[in-house]
Formats: structure tokens, C-alpha cells, sequence
């Protein structure tokens, strides 16, 4: 197959707390950086969390930070992230920029119009991966459309529109914002080499977890969107008619929902029985001290942490939102619920811990992530599309 040589790219990305578009933009960089000069650059840095920033200087790619490059909404941010951007484009000469979230999105949009309008600049193409869109979340109208016309003026001037689900593709023609001929699934996938995980012995020691107990997990951000609150609701729920000493539920993860999905553990007198760990480096290496694997979110993307769940052998319950349902069939690879329903999550649970299927959807999951879900494939089909480019 040809390869993308002798380029100068750049990748953005909004933040640098750990998540999806990060573990995505480092395997694209390490990868593409073999034949070609790969630059990244980033927003809003998290103290707590370095992991992303070793990880880059490890693979050896030069970083880039965008000091006024946030998360939330601020517009005089937001401008100055414009004119950072601007002159980095600029000055760079990049043949390339790989965008990916929706703030990077519209504002490196933006800054790359305004850039390809002088005719003496390097001209720049322009790609966007949508890692599940703003819109879908369960927003009022006013910020649906507001992010819905923020997306649609970022396409407009991007080459190709890359999303991580079918969902996703589906849904940005639904909601018409782009056309179909710009737009490309290509779905996450794992380096099957790189995991080496912890046997459910050791992760159980390092995590200090009792060895008597039936363990629930979760691994994701502490964001509304990760359905952290419904999942608490469901606990409770669940704990009505169960041996309330056999189970115990651990939440990996941090962010600014931390203190409200604390004070409602105390509020459903839960204390006994859910942990918040701090994430960890590579916290995929202790998915084998869980029984089983939980994601309760309202809104995703293709969750990396689902595929990690099915590599490690870990039976598996999710919510059918954004590309979850392309990677579980329910009652055949794990269970699906409806989003934001405590009660479906707690019967889930329940049918879980007490059906005799639950190997079948271990190795049926299994085999599902080793025959779809390999980065190769991942990287195979996104330098085919950066090829098109040129």
C-alpha cells in the first residue's frame, strides 16, 4: 500500500486530560511520524494528569501548546485561541491538520480559512474527527443549535469529516451538517500488541480490593455525559434486593463531577459500597479485577474503554448511545440498556451476575474486537483518506 511520506502535519486537540481523542491522536501521530514531520498541538492542560504529555514526548513528537484553548465557553479565549492558532498556521507550513474535537474543530476551522486565503501560505488540508458530536447530548434547544451551526461552518471548510461511528456519520447527514461524499467512519481500533494485563489477582492486590466480593467497574471521566448519577441510582436500586455485603462498585476516573457524584454516594448511603480511584496510568491494566465492566453514558463516541473491556475478558453492560450498539449486540457480546434509566441498569446488572450466557458474550465479544476492531485497520483506512488529499 502507498504511504503518506514527506509531509509536515498537525494534530489538535483540545485538552490534555486523558480520554479517546488523545489515545487516538498519539497511535496517529506515532504512526504517521515514521515517514513524515509530525507536530501536536494542544489546549488546556491538565496538572493532575501527564499522561498524554509523556506519552508525546516517549513517541517523539514535538509538542505545541495553545495557552488560550479551553474546554468551556470563553469568548475572549476564544479569540486569543484564534490568533494562536493563526500565526502557528502560518508559520508552520504544515501540508496537513487533523482536528478533533468540536472546539478545536471550529476554531482551527476558522484559523485555517483565513490561512489558505493568502495565496503565498502553504496550502492546508483540512480534516475533522468528530469523536461523538456536542448535539447529541442531551442539550436544550438554544445549545443544540448552536453547536449544530457551529459544526455545520466547521465542515463547510474542512476537506473530510471523519466520525468514529456510524451513528455519528448517520446522524450529521440527518441533521444536515455535511454532505455524505465528505464524510468517513472509521472506527477506533486497538493495538492488540501493547496490552498486558494485570491478572485479576495482581490488579486486585495494587487496587487493595477484597478478594470475597463481586466487583462492578467503570473507567471514564467524571462529565454528565459519562452517566455517572444513573448509574449511582441504579446501585441503589439494585442493592433493594440483593446480599448488599457481596458486591462493591469501583469508579476510576476524575473531572469536575467528582464532588456532586460524591455527595450523592453519601446522600444514598453508598459509602460501603463504591470506591472513586484516581486514574492511573494505562488503568486498562486493572480491568481483570472487575467481574464486570459498566458504561453508563448518555452520549459517546466508540468508547476505547468498551473495546479494552472486551480484549481483557470482562462481560460487559453499556448504554445504546453513539457507536456502543457497533461494537456490543445486546445478548450476544454484552447487554445494552436505555440511556439514563437507573432502573434498566439495575435489572441489567441483576440479569448479568445470574445469567448462564455470560461466557458466551465474553469470547463472542472477544472475537468481535480482534476481527473489527484492530488499529491497523484504523491507521490503514485514515492514511488511504490523507492519500485523497494529495
Amino acid at each position: 500500500m502507498k504511504k503518506l511520506e514527506n509531509k509536515k502535519i498537525l494534530y489538535l486537540v483540545t485538552q490534555t486530560k486523558w480520554g479517546g481523542a488523545q489515545k487516538y491522536v498519539l497511535e496517529l501521530a506515532e504512526y504517521f511520524s515514521q515517514n513524515n514531520e509530525v507536530h501536536i498541538a494542544f489546549g488546556e492542560i491538565n496538572e493532575q494528569n501527564q499522561e498524554f504529555l509523556a506519552q508525546c514526548q516517549k513517541i517523539g513528537v514535538k509538542t505545541i501548546p495553545i495557552k488560550n484553548l479551553v474546554r468551556n465557553i470563553q469568548p475572549s479565549k476564544e479569540i486569543n485561541a484564534f490568533l494562536e492558532l493563526k500565526k502557528l498556521l502560518d508559520s508552520g507550513k504544515y501540508h496537513l491538520a487533523h482536528l478533533n474535537s468540536s472546539k478545536a474543530g471550529l476554531i482551527g476551522s476558522i484559523a485555517a480559512s483565513i490561512h489558505n486565503l493568502n495565496p503565498l501560505n502553504t496550502r492546508l488540508r483540512l480534516i475533522y474527527t468528530a469523536h461523538g458530536f456536542v448535539f447529541n447530548e442531551p442539550l436544550n434547544k438554544i445549545e443544540k443549535t448552536i453547536y449544530k451551526m457551529s459544526e455545520k461552518f466547521s465542515t463547510a471548510v474542512e476537506n473530510a469529516i471523519i466520525t468514529v461511528s456510524d451513528y455519528d456519520k448517520q446522524s450529521a447527514i440527518e441533521h444536515k451538517i455535511c454532505p455524505a461524499h465528505k464524510m468517513f467512519t472509521i472506527h477506533n481500533g486497538l493495538d492488540f500488541n501493547k496490552y498486558n494485563f494485570l491478572s485479576a489477582e495482581d490488579a486486585k492486590k495494587e487496587l487493595n480490593l477484597d478478594e470475597n466480593k463481586t466487583y462492578f467497574g467503570t473507567i471514564a471521566s467524571f462529565y454528565k455525559t459519562k452517566g455517572h448519577t444513573y448509574l449511582l441510582e441504579a446501585i441503589k436500586i439494585f442493592l433493594e434486593t440483593q446480599n448488599r455485603e457481596a458486591y462493591h462498585w469501583i469508579l476510576i476516573g476524575d473531572g469536575p463531577e467528582q464532588k456532586n457524584i460524591e455527595e450523592l454516594i453519601k446522600k444514598y448511603n453508598l459509602e460501603k459500597y463504591i470506591t472513586i480511584i484516581s486514574p492511573k496510568n494505562n488503568d486498562w491494566k486493572y480491568l481483570k479485577a472487575f467481574d464486570y465492566f459498566i458504561l453508563p453514558s448518555v452520549k459517546e463516541g466508540l468508547p476505547y474503554t468498551l473495546l479494552e473491556a472486551g480484549l481483557a475478558k470482562i462481560p460487559v453492560i453499556a448504554t445504546q448511545v453513539g457507536g456502543v450498539p457497533e461494537i456490543i449486540t445486546d445478548h450476544q457480546t454484552g447487554l445494552l440498556v436505555t440511556p439514563a434509566n437507573p432502573l434498566s441498569l439495575a435489572n441489567a446488572m441483576k440479569e448479568i451476575t445470574e445469567t448462564e450466557l455470560v461466557n458466551n458474550f465474553i469470547e463472542n465479544n472477544y472475537q468481535n474486537i480482534i476481527d473489527n476492531f484492530d488499529l491497523n485497520q484504523t491507521i490503514q483506512k485514515t492514511e488511504e483518506l490523507y492519500l485523497k488529499l494529495f
